[in-house]
């Protein structure tokens, strides 16, 4: 059972919410309207960008090659292109396996919003499936990092209390036009 008010998960025998303290109505809970909650109002899905996606590869490559590659050309050009250029392989090798793999995934996330409720889904490796009803969510925020501005994306996180840790509700990760689509969540969500 959940608090009507803040949406925290209580023991069935509950009288009192423990985080806001709501009374919890015992009885017969009043019959409700049925709303017919098949049909999709928004759908997000992130975006993959090759670009976003490489950057941190870049720099680990420019980091390897100061910290490798430039003491060995002092000892010998060779031996320090040599090194540069085995580690560019395994660094593009490793690049276009997570790149398959990441897109792969990108591809296979939806995150549909109803109009009571938001349902996660990813269907690649690890199939899971997700729902949140919006009277248990607590907070919609946008979450934007200097490089994610650069290429227009940014991150959406669904707060609910019913959850504590890592799970607390729906991060969705790289949407393109993110501030459009957070106006567009919350305005579905009514938050």
């Amino acid at each position: 059972m959940f608090c009507e008010k803040c949406g925290t998960k209580l023991p069935d025998d509950a009288q009192f919410c423990t985080n806001c303290g709501a009374s919890i109505a015992g009885g017969t809970p009043k019959a409700k309207e049925k709303i017919d909650d098949k049909e999709v109002q928004l759908n997000v899905k992130p975006t993959y960008k090759i670009g976003y996606m490489i950057l941190p590869y870049i720099v680990t490559f420019v980091i390897l090659v100061a910290c490798i590659g430039l003491p060995m050309l002092a000892i010998s050009a060779s031996v320090a292109i040599a090194i540069t250029g085995g580690t560019f392989i395994i660094m593009a090798i490793i690049f276009a396996i997570a790149a398959f793999f990441s897109k792969k995934q990108y591809d296979n996330y939806t995150y549909d919003f109803y109009k009571t409720k938001v349902i996660y889904r990813d269907s690649f490796l690890n199939v899971s499936e997700k729902e949140v009803k919006y009277k248990y969510i607590r907070e919609v925020t946008m979450r934007q990092t200097f490089v994610q501005r650069f290429f227009n994306i940014g991150n959406i996180v669904l707060f609910t209390n019913a959850e504590t840790g890592m799970g607390n509700g729906i991060c969705i990760v790289n949407v393109e036009n993110v501030q459009d689509v957070y106006k567009k969540i919350k305005s579905t969500i009514d938050v």
